[in-house]
């Protein structure tokens, strides 16, 4: 059971439990656009999804996030004065 495909429903529901304005992609596509637009790309995401759990890798890029520094200071000078974050897409 653990390996089996997913269903439209289980996709759907994992989806629609994400808030619509959240995880932008690379793409600036968000859950938002995705759930707009699910009776169009809905056989593509689950195949998208279905083909990872048989084969276990994404397409190059799917997983790809941005490393960005964030100031933890009004003024920073040095690189301590930095935070680094990961921003993931969807």
């Amino acid at each position: 059971m653990l390996a089996g495909s997913f269903s439209e429903e289980d996709v759907k529901n994992m989806i629609w439990s994400c808030d619509r304005l959240k995880s932008p992609g690379s793409d600036d596509f968000n859950f938002g656009f995705i759930k707009f637009s699910w009776d169009i790309i809905k056989k593509d995401i689950i195949l998208t999804v279905n083909d990872f759990t048989e084969y276990g890798k994404w397409t190059r890029g799917t997983n790809a996030s941005f490393i960005c520094l964030a100031p933890k200071l009004d003024n920073p000078q040095q690189l301590g004065d930095f935070r680094p974050v990961s921003l993931v897409g969807c």
